[in-house]
């Protein structure tokens, strides 16, 4: 079958209003070329999608729930996304614009993702805010391998508290790598990161080829990862390899 290619940019804004349904956004797409969705989910979270490539295809699932829970005016909203890409790109981001920050601090949490490959690329995600937090949570969408990357590619993940505050993993390889991240979590003054959200634990990283790992944490009080490191600075797990790394829990909590 001819491959079709794609131009495509999509605009959803769901805008706020207690008296409005909920608004639910599906996306599927299936060619070459470049592809790019954003959602507004009224002034309680954003968004974004990118990805272009010879070859392009996937799913995205966005819902507003305008469900104004607890009447915090701060709407719940969901985003799952898998995506495929052959010689390019994948870039995701869901930002946490709204909070009931007199009992839970403020919003700006982000998570982020940039798979970019030359080669093979494969991405799943689960995004979830509300009043109180923001979580990512594969559970039941995709349990492992939520990044995945062939040939010579980059995969930058990072999961933003605030200026101070977040933890990240950056993958730069000629070779091939899974990566395992079930889930993290944000709330309060505090984050998780490789596990929370009420699921096991399930973070892990195989890669095969050369290349560079770098894991970093920061947080205003302490760190602790589930291997057995606890400080209260920042944390950098650096590995330079030539035939091949492994990682078999990098879980850690900070706040």
């Amino acid at each position: 079958m001819k491959k079709i290619p794609i131009l495509v940019t999509l605009m959803v804004i769901a805008l706020s209003g207690v008296a409005m349904a909920q608004t639910t956004t599906d996306v599927t797409w299936n060619g070459s070329g470049y592809h790019s969705i954003h959602f507004q989910s009224g002034d309680d979270a954003t968004s974004d999608f990118w990805t272009a490539g010879g070859t392009i295809n996937g799913e995205y699932h966005a819902v507003d729930h305008d469900d104004n829970p607890y009447g915090y005016n701060v709407d719940t909203t969901d985003v799952k996304v898998k995506a495929h890409v052959n010689d390019g790109y994948i870039e995701y981001k869901f930002t946490r614009d709204d909070a009931h920050t007199s009992m839970y601090g403020s919003a700006g949490q982000e998570s982020y993702t940039l798979i970019d490959s030359f080669g093979d690329a494969d991405f799943a995600w689960h995004s979830w805010s509300n009043f109180a937090q923001l979580r990512s949570s594969n559970y039941g969408w995709q349990a492992n391998n939520q990044m995945h990357a062939t040939g010579s590619h980059r995969i930058y993940h990072h999961f933003i508290i605030n200026d101070d505050e977040g933890a990240g993993i950056e993958i730069d390889v000629d070779g091939e790598t899974d990566l395992t991240i079930m889930s993290e979590d944000h709330g309060g003054s505090g984050f998780k990161f490789g596990k929370g959200c009420g699921c096991y634990t399930n973070a892990h990283v195989d890669i095969t080829g050369s290349g560079v790992f770098d894991l970093h944490a920061n947080a205003d009080n302490e760190i602790t990862t589930d291997w057995g490191i606890t400080t209260d600075g920042y944390l950098n797990v650096h590995s330079e390899f030539g035939s091949g790394f492994h990682f078999g829990n990098f879980a850690l909590s900070g706040n």
